[in-house]
């Protein structure tokens, strides 16, 4: 099966960056791209003896027209998860930045994850409402705008990370958390909209190797 996906990413989207270890259920858009700053890869399910169950063999990836997917080093996303990619969207991702099992990330403009952040389960990202609604003036409400997650950041497992989100470098995001505002650096954020908790913060974070 890991063979397979590699041929399928070889002959589909001329890269040996990308590898998928499971179940891989995949449509890819013309003017797809993989675009690499350094050697790296990305592996697309991961988790073995982690908190991924059996259900969760499988990896979701859907890149519509012209998406872009850029590699600043080697990174994974567990299993179950689900990467989409809207039309022009850009996903990137940072050197030895891990996303555990269960994971939604959903792109319409640009979702930006340093290096050595470290995701936990069941987290959904995204940079969008994918609708609009009127406001009292007949105006639209913005729908769209890019989530830029910096180096070095922790988020606990069911975070919730929404539309505008900046999350600076080294900070921690608690379980269960819904993100709707900036997150200072070096900052511990919990809560549901999420407000800072203490101040003054540094995760130790090795990687994944």
């Amino acid at each position: 099966m890991k063979f397979l996906n590699f041929l399928y990413f070889y002959f589909r989207l001329k890269t040996r960056s990308l590898h998928c270890k499971g179940l891989l259920k995949a449509r890819v858009k013309k003017g797809v791209e993989v675009h690499l700053n350094k050697p790296s890869k990305l592996t697309l399910g991961y988790g073995d003896g982690m908190i991924a169950r059996f259900a969760w063999t499988g990896f979701n990836l859907n890149l519509m027209h012209n998406a872009k997917i850029i590699l600043n080093g080697d990174s994974q996303i567990g299993f179950g998860s689900a990467l989409s990619i809207d039309k022009n969207g850009i996903f990137e991702i940072g050197d030895q930045s891990y996303i555990s099992a269960g994971a939604t990330i959903r792109v319409a403009q640009r979702i930006s994850i340093g290096n050595y952040c470290a995701i936990s389960w069941n987290v959904t990202i995204m940079d969008s409402d994918f609708h609009h609604y009127q406001q009292a003036d007949g105006t639209l409400s913005k729908s769209t705008r890019e989530v830029i997650i910096g180096n070095n950041v922790w988020i606990g497992n069911n975070v919730i990370i929404l539309k505008g989100v900046h999350i600076g470098n080294n900070a921690i995001i608690a379980a269960g958390s819904v993100v709707t505002k900036d997150v200072p650096p070096s900052t511990i954020v919990g809560g549901n909209p999420a407000q800072t908790i203490k101040a003054n913060i540094t995760p130790i974070n090795p990687g994944f190797n």
